[in-house]
């Protein structure tokens, strides 16, 4: 018996179950693949079933506010996933869902991974879907050791991948060596004795699966010091929506680089006093950290600020707010409560 075959007769009794599997609905499938970028699946079920629950066919997508599929988004992170999922629900609507993997790298928000991912899984093409754990198991299983970042080796994992690949039951082989990669054959500490393919693994042989795949050290993500300020006016608090890349078109407090001194002379000359500082708090994207300072001012009369907007407690919980402002916006909803 040859890996593949060995992989699936493992799989069949060993798979994990999860809600957006055995499922051949090209829209499901769509939908999970997209939300299980960067994001781990036990993060992702609540958020795939509310969100099937709202949108459930392409159609609703299509048809939603994209504020509606960010406020429906806002926790997952990434919220760039859920801009593309709108904009590429409006593009399948008119032509239809792609039934290739090339065909799919066209759709907004979708790459080499995720249309293999998508084409495997809902039509059976044969393409792997290399993500982190078919990196994993392949460079152990035929003895990788050069620098799995680099694309000569990149291109040699996916064709050893595409050797592994089945004429039938592409998608259940992918799902089949993403477990294997989640539950056995782990980063670091890999569960040899548990595998089923030792008897094909080279690293195994080799007594070094642990060492494998060869990696780049990733960069420490940059440090940002920002404040932010919650100006409430009466019974609303400013907020703005952001049209940088990070975070496009979801709302957050006014942000400000430039020290607290900056802050409070430019929020006083538009007559905001500052009150008190309320707390400090700290969000790690993939990339950069911020490091916020929050604080409490107050202004005499409502006042204009680029994209800002002043709203009430039901209102600023209408929409779709980042996991970044959540501690300001624990603050605010303190704040409007006892307005």
């Amino acid at each position: 018996m040859d890996i593949t075959n060995h992989l699936l007769t493992w799989y069949d009794t060993q798979k994990r179950t999860f809600i957006f599997r055995d499922t051949g609905d090209v829209y499901r499938v769509w939908i999970s693949e997209i939300m299980l970028q960067q994001t781990g699946t036990g993060a992702v079920i609540p958020y795939f079933e509310r969100f099937l629950a709202r949108f459930p066919d392409v159609e609703t997508l299509a048809g939603a506010d994209e504020s509606e599929v960010l406020k429906l988004w806002e926790g997952l992170g990434y919220y760039s996933r859920a801009r593309n999922l709108h904009k590429a629900a409006g593009i399948i609507v008119k032509e239809g869902f792609p039934r290739s993997a090339h065909a799919w790298l066209k759709i907004p928000g979708v790459g080499r991974y995720t249309a293999n991912a998508i084409a495997s899984i809902a039509f059976d093409e044969p393409v792997p879907a290399m993500d982190g754990n078919l990196q994993r198991v392949i460079a152990r299983l035929y003895h990788i050791t050069a620098n799995a970042d680099t694309p000569d080796t990149v291109k040699q994992l996916y064709t050893l991948g595409e050797k592994l690949m089945p004429a039938t039951r592409a998608g259940d082989m992918n799902q089949a060596l993403m477990d294997l990669g989640a539950t056995v054959c782990l980063p670091g500490t890999p569960d040899c004795q548990r595998c089923p393919l030792t008897s094909f693994c080279l690293s195994f042989e080799e007594d070094d699966a642990d060492a494998l795949p060869r990696r780049d050290k990733k960069k420490p993500p940059k440090e940002a010091g920002l404040h932010v300020a919650l100006v409430f006016s009466r019974d609303r608090v400013l907020m703005t929506k952001r049209h940088e890349a990070l975070l496009k078109n979801m709302y957050v407090f006014l942000l400000s680089d430039s020290g607290f001194p900056a802050l409070r002379e430019q929020l006083a000359a538009r007559g905001a006093q500052h009150v008190s500082e309320l707390k400090k708090a700290r969000h790690v994207f993939t990339h950069r950290v911020w490091n916020m300072t929050i604080h409490h001012f107050v202004a005499a009369e409502e006042f204009s600020v680029p994209h800002g907007t002043w709203v009430t407690m039901e209102e600023m919980l209408s929409l779709p707010i980042p996991t970044a402002m959540r501690a300001a916006k624990g603050c605010a909803a303190n704040i409007l409560q006892n307005s």
